[in-house]
């Protein structure tokens, strides 16, 4: 998706997934973690599937469509790594898988990304293949695989490193389709309508300064 901040210094919120299958190996217990990695058409470099979550969607929302464009899976084929079981949903809150990992890089000069990343697992292949337009280099690596990948960025050959060796055998697999793709519940938190809700707050004279200058240009002087 486009960026939505293009100004000097923006900051975009992205979400990414981590998506984990076992493999069959020569080690010990017969089997080995790898990751699914796609090569970013635009920065040239192996990453993990994601994309940027948009004005009109929730991040939980942006990742399932984004990882349906890019990896051709559907939410039914996957599960969330998860360090406690899920919390219901409240009166207000939707909730969201947890995260394993939150993080702010710079993909190109004067723009930064702040990613929320999800750890993820498959049991099967894709439903389908990338969307029209999304790159179609993707391949299944171990972390020694994904290391020696030429092109691949070495912060997330350290992060996919980390979740194969310290959360893959230890946080509990949670259905996908355990969280909900509504939006929040309707019932909002106060009775605030929008326009007192982000109107200055008169005890706070960073929100309320420029107010005062402009109020003070309508206040007729006095004559003597």
């Amino acid at each position: 998706m486009p960026h939505l901040h293009t100004q000097p210094h923006g900051h975009d919120v992205t979400i990414s997934a981590w998506i984990l299958r076992r493999f069959p190996s020569d080690s010990s217990r017969g089997w080995q973690w790898k990751a699914l990695v796609h090569k970013h058409r635009k920065m040239n470099l192996w990453i993990q599937p994601g994309g940027h979550v948009e004005h009109t969607e929730n991040p939980w929302q942006a990742l399932v469509h984004e990882l349906h464009e890019e990896t051709g899976y559907h939410i039914d084929q996957l599960s969330v790594l998860q360090p406690w079981n899920r919390l219901p949903d409240g009166v207000h809150d939707l909730m969201h898988p947890t995260p394993v990992l939150l993080n702010t890089h710079s993909p190109y000069p004067g723009h930064f990304h702040s990613d929320i990343a999800m750890a993820m697992v498959a049991d099967g292949d894709p439903a389908e293949k990338p969307r029209p337009g999304e790159s179609l280099e993707l391949q299944w690596v171990s972390p020694d695989e994904f290391a020696a990948l030429p092109g691949a960025e070495p912060d997330a050959v350290m992060i996919m490193t980390m979740i194969v060796e310290r959360v893959a055998d230890s946080w509990i697999p949670i259905r996908a389709t355990d969280w909900s793709l509504e939006d929040a519940p309707t019932e909002a938190m106060t009775n605030r309508t929008v326009a007192e809700a982000t109107a200055p707050d008169p005890l706070d004279e960073r929100e309320t300064e420029g107010w005062r200058t402009a109020q003070s240009r309508r206040v007729p002087t006095s004559t003597q």
